[in-house]
């Protein structure tokens, strides 16, 4: 089966008729369900619990943020899906890098030698610095090969391209132990061109010091996977975070504690008393609630099982929502950035449900923190301010083994027909299907990537379509690899593919350059998209409107 990352971006006709119309959860206070219904994406507020009188200041203390939740099934040591090395780079998803290898990476290795031309030209490198290549989130370290490839192969006959690679190293930085074993093997031959450390991208600096980077921070499809607070936008600007609460109805619980110590079924009895007697607004006899611990100690039991996939299957999950004031650092950035928030819901005159990626921040600005002289490079799926809030596509999506699409033909970005040609529904979107066995990622914001890095002293040079890779390169996309040339499929795969990289609009090429690292330098490519909202197209009452709402969202 083709199971590919970037499938069904422009979500299908009937799914879109259905998540305007649905009615929300019926367990809802009556209160809840008039302002549910208002959210222009109403189903993906999944399963709400109503919670007990004065329940709110217990929610933190019990159960995980849907961005914790979000981190643990993704990077936990014993079960995350990248940390433990149970990712699949082929049959859980494929990349425009696997895909138009080796091509994707030759394109990016020609910007590259272009910023260090210039560099080397402009005094901010010198002869006897190194030049680094500083990749996070590089997964098996495909990119690492096809690029250190080119430049190999450059090096032979080019004497400025022999300077280039001689100068050169390339690190790769990831969090998951088991891909940066995989680096490595699949780079050894580099010897010390090449290496492979453990890092959170979210936080540079802990294992580059500030200042002490020449070169260029490059990421592909990377910001996209961060973990993410899922948040309830009404329209009047009030603001809500999402909890998760992990279940197992009675039956199933029965069934699984057999296959758990005593200490963990003991510790899962005592949180569900707990949470019965104080969170939830009423008894659930049938079901068995998890809090944080309980769910942790819980899966890490499910970790050492034969069956595990199987083992998860009866789990399920809630949500419950907070007002956003209550974690600091997302109120902050609502308050930070209310005006842009305020003129999206005015223009759209309907609450929206969004995922708000504040590791974004984080590591573009640790990525000024620790050049004192180069680039940074994003490659990832998104939009600026105005396509991240809208809801004309879906802003989260799973890939893996338990959201395989039973459409082998369907292409990149395309939604999935039947024979008749109507749309059908397919779930990409739940991120509680199969926890730890699928990749769970949202829409990059790259406005706010952008105006994050212009804080730390990194200018916007270039924002636009992917396809602005070939810019200025004579790397030659229309000749098919030869590896692919004898088998039709991988032929059809790869025209299929470098249709969507030379037409799509959905990833984007963000490049941004820290103060004072050549002041000649300009992105060959003419084709510039706007990072700014087009604040003329607001009508005056929309305006009136997003006035009001700048003042609840900067007052919280």
């Amino acid at each position: 089966m083709r199971a590919i990352r970037f499938q069904n971006l422009i979500v299908p006709a009937l799914l879109v008729f259905s998540v305007l119309c649905a009615a929300p959860p019926p367990h809802l206070a009556a209160a809840d369900k008039a302002s549910r219904a208002q959210l222009e994406n109403a189903t993906e507020v999944h399963d709400e619990l109503q919670l007990a009188s004065a329940a709110e200041a217990l929610v933190q203390n019990y159960f995980p943020s849907f961005l914790d939740y979000q981190d643990l099934v993704m990077f936990h040591p014993k079960f995350g899906y990248y940390a433990s090395g149970r990712v699949s780079f082929s049959s859980d998803y494929q990349t425009f890098p696997i895909v138009l290898s080796p091509y994707f990476g030759q394109m990016i290795a020609e910007q590259i030698f272009r910023m260090w031309d210039g560099m080397r030209s402009a005094g901010t490198l010198s002869s006897e610095e190194r030049f680094t290549i500083a990749e996070f989130g590089a997964g098996d370290g495909a990119l690492a090969e096809q690029i250190l490839t080119y430049l190999a192969e450059k090096a032979k006959d080019n004497p400025r391209w022999r300077n280039f690679a001689t100068q050169t190293t390339y690190v790769c930085y990831d969090r998951s132990p088991a891909l940066s074993v995989a680096q490595r093997k699949r780079n050894a031959r580099f010897g010390k061109q090449f290496e492979a450390r453990e890092a959170d991208a979210t936080e540079p600096t802990a294992a580059i010091a500030p200042s002490s980077l020449k070169g260029i921070v490059l990421s592909n499809e990377l910001p996209d996977a961060f973990s993410v607070h899922k948040v309830i936008l009404a329209a009047d600007g009030a603001t809500e975070v999402a909890y998760v609460v992990p279940s197992l109805s009675a039956k199933a619980w029965d069934k699984l504690r057999k296959s758990v110590p005593p200490a963990v079924a003991e510790l899962v009895a005592a949180a569900d008393r707990s949470i019965q007697d104080k969170i939830l607004a009423s008894r659930h006899a049938d079901t068995t609630y998890l809090n944080r611990s309980a769910f942790l100690a819980l899966m890490e039991s499910l970790a050492a099982t034969k069956d595990y996939a199987a083992e998860l299957e009866p789990l399920e999950f809630h949500e419950v929502y907070l007002p956003a004031r209550a974690i600091p650092e997302l109120a902050g950035h609502f308050k930070r950035y209310a005006r842009l928030y305020a003129e999206e819901l005015a223009r759209n005159d309907r609450g929206v449900v969004t995922y708000l990626n504040l590791g974004e921040e984080k590591f573009v600005q640790g990525a000024a923190h620790i050049l004192k002289a180069g680039y940074v490079m994003t490659i990832d799926y998104g939009s600026n301010w105005d396509g991240v809030i809208t809801q004309d596509r879906a802003h989260l999506r799973t890939y893996g083994p338990e959201h395989q699409l039973q459409n082998d033909h369907v292409e990149p970005f395309e939604a999935n027909l039947a024979d008749d040609g109507t749309p059908q529904e397919i779930d990409t979107s739940d991120p509680y299907k199969g926890p730890t066995l699928n990749d769970i990622t949202t829409d990059v914001n790259f406005s706010l990537m952008a105006a994050e890095g212009q804080l730390a002293g990194l200018s916007t040079v270039y924002f636009g379509a992917q396809k602005a890779l070939a810019s200025g390169t004579k790397v030659s996309l229309d000749v098919v690899p030869e590896y692919r040339r004898k088998h039709d499929d991988l032929i059809q795969e790869y025209e299929s593919w470098l249709k969507d990289f030379k037409n799509g609009d959905t990833f984007k090429l963000l490049v941004q350059q820290k103060a004072n690292t050549d002041s000649a330098y300009v992105y060959p490519d003419q084709t510039p998209e706007p990072l700014t909202l087009n604040e003329k197209d607001l009508t005056q009452a929309q305006r009136a409107a997003a006035a009001a709402i700048e003042k609840v969202l900067a007052g919280l």
